[in-house]
């Protein structure tokens, strides 16, 4: 362009440029993925969005070396042409050679493909028992990643597998698997798209993994060795005798033995016995090193090293080293400083240190020679997380009351800590839980609200409360209570309502008994909720009542402000709409005055559904705009749909067809992600509604047949009651009047056994409008009238309907 703008041929400046666009072309043709013929799918995403999804990687070591040839063959794989599934990178090799470090570089330098997400699973598979994850852990802390956690009804590995590869979709995610065992491990998280890559570490090949890559490591070269010898020093800005590297070299070959050594030698604290200038290994190359280390420990330092081992989790604070050691803080504190630049402690990431495999095992071994069987420590361990568990708990306003802590932490610092130490808390939870330990109540308790909140598993936080209370003593009457109660907690948004019920009445009685008070009111609102949703509306009042004259007593404005909410549902399900209103502004009162956000929003939906029940339209999407505006800026994506799924019914009432199917489409797929069947039931029968409405008939059965099999699923006979009006009409619509009249008269026999007296007025008008279809005037008018009576009483605008329908009368 300058050339012919400037009317002067420059044959320097053309001949830099052409250089300089085929350098460009060679570049992007040797770029994995580009070129002509390149399958789409492999392109990179954009780098600037490569940050855009969440990322659990652990930070790589400062340096990687010895290994470039590894590493190239990861980085520079293509996915399977022509097949649905993730590229599949299989690393191989022993423990210590090094298969963590080179599968997690590898991540770090492919993220930028990866845009949706890079995650990182520690299976741990060789660690004890206790500190081990199932693939329904690995399952439950992917989907709480990416922000889709485990759901609130079904949690065993199909359905959480479902979700996670719905999750996944044919998005661009990298997934390290680590520490893998056997190919079962592997299988249920694989992405079935060409999008995706998966690298797995495995002490051995896997038998029926259809790997793309695989890479199997051992020992390094001997060129590779000086290149992390010499890497190590370099940085530490230190020098040694060249000779001593060559000893070394020539010797040591396993990575983290060289890397033992060259940290030890960055610290001057490594001595040789040299025969002839050389290092002379005492007995095997893998572990000498590491030995002659222990054995030059002082007595501190060891005692520190060796407890290290009784910790079953990712993660040993200084707190935890100093309890398991029974050493102050600072000595504990200075101990693993020392252990680290010692290289006989790894620190995965900086909350924390922890043991190599190739390590643990020496711990291991020092420990029972010289503490015999730890029982002690561990018990130690066991009251120290408890008492951890009371402040976080205390913290995050826990419903159920563990105790009262010391010192406490702020609600932002309670929820970090949890989420930061999750694993090392279920790891001492399940390792107290294997020893017997009679208060591990105290642990499960402590851990259940944190995993039904965030929903990390709720299967999980289960299973972990039923055998506390197996090894918890018949004469702990308050630990056997607080198991009941989480199970009752655990089993109601897990949708097994009747089961909850039992057992919250059971923890009910037991904390009467033991005088809690604040613990009954929990039990007590327990009681109620379930009682609700099995439909016990005049047992749920009485219930809810109980538990917020209870909070009121013990001076939790919480809990009544929850009872106040639940009885404002309880009142707009009889009818009592008036009453309904009433209960939740009192509420939402309560809500905002201690600046609790997230429950604000959920009464101004119920408040809006009310409005909209009673024809206020107007206030009704008022309300549903901030519930959304809170939830929003809460991030709150449960919340935010349920907003969305109330504005969508509100355009379907305005005749606002294409708003309302966006609406209720989009919070029906938030809430498959989150797997909440509640709520993606409750989204299938209005999507049935609007659809028999557009006259789609087929879309209208489908959403509603849906909508049913949930229900009767969950038993909730309110919600089946609904749908099988909905079904109902539709099937008048189409000519089909039998089904349509069995239907309906099976819906108003629901209500009147629920007491539910506006679902009833809505079948008696269903029934009527079908008997006027089929020119049944007369059989009509019984129908018509009941629901001119119960609309009557309630204030419905649908009154107005029936008379139009019954002649003015």
């Amino acid at each position: 362009m300058t050339n012919l703008i400037t009317s002067t041929w420059n044959w320097w400046l053309f001949g830099a440029l052409l250089l300089l666009v085929s350098v460009a072309a060679v570049g992007a043709a040797l770029v994995p993925g580009s070129g002509p013929h390149a399958d789409d799918s492999t392109r990179a995403e954009p780098p600037e969005g490569h940050n855009d999804g969440p990322s659990t990687l652990p930070p790589g070591a400062a340096v990687f070396a010895g290994r470039e040839s590894e590493i190239d063959r990861i980085v520079n794989a293509q996915p399977p042409a022509g097949r649905p599934r993730a590229l599949i990178c299989l690393v191989t090799g022993p423990s210590g050679s090094g298969k963590t470090e080179l599968a997690v570089q590898a991540a770090h330098r492919l993220a930028v493909r990866y845009p949706s997400g890079r995650l990182f699973v520690g299976y741990r598979s060789n660690a004890e028992s206790a500190g081990q994850l199932s693939v329904e852990d690995s399952l439950a802390a992917l989907l709480a990643a990416v922000g889709a956690a485990a759901g609130t009804t079904h949690f065993d590995r199909l359905s959480m597998t479902d979700q996670w590869l719905n999750t996944v979709n044919n998005r661009p995610f990298l997934i390290v698997l680590d520490d893998v065992q056997e190919v079962g491990q592997v299988e249920p998280l694989l992405p079935a798209s060409s999008r995706a890559m998966v690298i797995v570490t495995s002490r051995t090949m896997l038998t029926g993994l259809d790997a793309d890559v695989h890479i199997a490591i051992d020992t390094l070269s001997e060129a590779g060795a000086r290149s992390v010898v010499t890497a190590i020093l370099d940085r530490g800005s230190h020098t040694v005798d060249g000779t001593v590297i060559d000893a070394v070299v020539r010797l040591y070959r396993l990575p983290l033995t060289i890397r033992h050594i060259a940290d030890r030698l960055v610290a001057e604290q490594t001595r040789f016995a040299l025969r002839g200038g050389l290092p002379i290994p005492l007995s095997g190359e893998r572990a000498e090193p590491l030995l002659a280390a222990i054995a030059a420990l002082g007595s501190e330092e060891h005692l520190v090293f060796r407890r290290m081992a009784l910790h079953p989790g990712p993660h040993v604070t200084a707190e935890i080293a100093a309890i398991l050691a029974d050493v102050p803080l600072q000595k504990a504190e200075d101990a693993l400083t020392l252990l680290h630049e010692n290289g006989l402690i790894i620190k995965p990431d900086p909350h924390g240190y922890g043991l190599h495999d190739l390590v643990r095992p020496l711990a291991h071994r020092e420990g029972s020679r010289r503490d015999g069987s730890g029982t002690r420590p561990r018990q130690k361990l066991f009251r120290w997380a408890a008492e951890q568990l009371v402040r976080v708990n205390d913290g995050i306003h826990a419903p159920l009351f563990l105790g009262q802590p010391e010192v406490r932490m702020n609600e932002e610092q309670a929820w970090r800590w949890l989420q930061r130490y999750f694993e090392d808390l279920r790891s001492v939870a399940r390792l107290a839980i294997d020893n017997a330990w009679p208060e591990s109540w105290r642990l499960t308790a402590g851990l259940a609200y944190f995993m039904r909140a965030k929903k990390r598993n709720i299967h999980q936080a289960v299973a972990l409360n039923a055998a506390a209370l197996q090894i918890t003593p018949t004469s702990d009457a308050a630990g056997r209570a607080h198991c009941q109660a989480q199970l009752a907690s655990l089993h109601r948004v897990s949708g097994k309502y009747e089961s909850a019920l039992e057992r919250a009445t059971e923890a009910t009685e037991a904390f009467l008994r033991l005088g809690d008070r604040h613990n009954e009111a929990y039990a007590a609102a327990e009681v109620g909720m379930n009682q609700y949703h099995l439909a016990m509306y005049p047992s749920a009042h009485r219930s809810m009542l109980d538990a917020v004259h209870l909070h009121e007593r013990v001076g939790q404005p919480r809990g009544v402000a929850n009872g106040l909410g639940m009885l404002g549902l309880i009142k707009r399900a009889t009818g009592d709409y008036r009453g309904a209103r009433g209960h939740l502004t009192d509420a939402l009162s309560l809500y905002r005055d201690i600046e609790n956000q997230r429950n604000e929003a959920w009464i101004l939906i119920e408040l809006g559904v009310v409005d909209r029940l009673t024809g206020d339209i107007s206030s009704a999407e008022a309300r549903f705009d901030a519930a959304l505006a809170i939830n929003d800026r809460l991030q709150d994506e449960s919340g935010c749909a349920w907003a969305r799924r109330e504005i969508g019914i509100l355009k379907r009432i305005l005749g606002q067809h294409d708003d309302a199917r966006t609406a209720l489409n989009e919070a029906l797929r938030k809430f498959q992600t989150l797997d909440s069947q509640r709520n993606i039931a409750d989204a299938e029968v209005e999507l049935c509604t609007l659809y028999r409405e557009l006259g789609d008939g087929r879309a209208a059965g489908g959403h509603g047949r849906n909508a049913l099999q949930l229900y009767e699923r969950m038993g909730n006979r309110r919600g089946g009651a609904w749908t099988k009006i909905e079904l109902g009409a539709l099937d008048a619509a189409e000519g089909e009047y039998a089904e349509a009249a069995v239907k309906l008269n099976d819906a108003r026999t629901t209500y009147e056994q629920i007491g539910d007296p506006s679902g009833e007025a809505r079948a008696n008008l269903e029934l009527g409008r079908l008997e006027l279809s089929r020119g049944r005037d007369a059989d009509a008018t019984p129908y018509l009238v009941k629901a001119r009576e119960l609309y009557a009483e309630l204030g419905a605008p649908q009154l107005t309907e029936v008379r139009i329908l019954l002649g003015g009368g």
